[in-house]
């Protein structure tokens, strides 16, 4: 009768607890691939990244010495990576779209989109880099914050070039 119970005992443990486990489980075996393809992408374009962060399914890092920053946003079925070269940077600015929606009666604004634009010197390209999108399955996690800090690394970059040097 003893070992019927214990039996019993561990069947039901293991049905109730191996499912979280399992999740959990998948869920690192997915940011592992992610940060593995970042890694991939430093490797593959000779970057030192001096700054770097990660957040849901999205990089940037910034190497000081070869004026490169990179961008990479891992999607389910696609992949974008945008390496930006800072020599010809003129400046960059965030952004976004709101829209407004009543909750408890109260109107708040509704984060849509939130995108880093790079403008360049030369011509009318614009570099545009997408920190948040309310269509994607990662809600919103700072990124007006991580924006307007990677705007602010990016364009000091950007007034140390254009910089005048004055001769006396």
């Amino acid at each position: 009768m003893n070992i019927s119970l214990l039996i019993i005992s561990i069947i039901l443990v293991t049905s109730v607890f191996l499912p979280f486990f399992l999740i959990d489980l998948s869920g690192k075996t997915a940011a592992g691939q992610r940060k593995k393809q970042f890694k991939l992408a430093v490797a593959k374009n000779n970057l030192t990244l001096s700054d770097q962060e990660i957040w849901g399914n999205s990089f940037i890092g910034i190497d000081r010495i070869q004026k490169k920053l990179l961008f990479m946003k891992v999607g389910v079925a696609d992949h974008t990576s945008t390496l930006i070269d800072l020599n010809n940077l003129r400046d960059s600015k965030i952004v976004t779209a709101y829209r407004k929606s009543k909750v408890k009666n109260q109107n708040e604004l509704l984060l849509l989109k939130l995108d880093l634009e790079i403008h360049f010197i030369k011509g009318t390209k614009v570099e545009t880099l997408n920190f948040f999108d309310f269509e994607s399955p990662y809600k919103e996690d700072f990124e007006l914050l991580r924006a307007e800090k990677w705007k602010a690394i990016i364009n000091a970059h950007a007034t140390k070039l254009q910089s005048p040097v004055r001769a006396a």
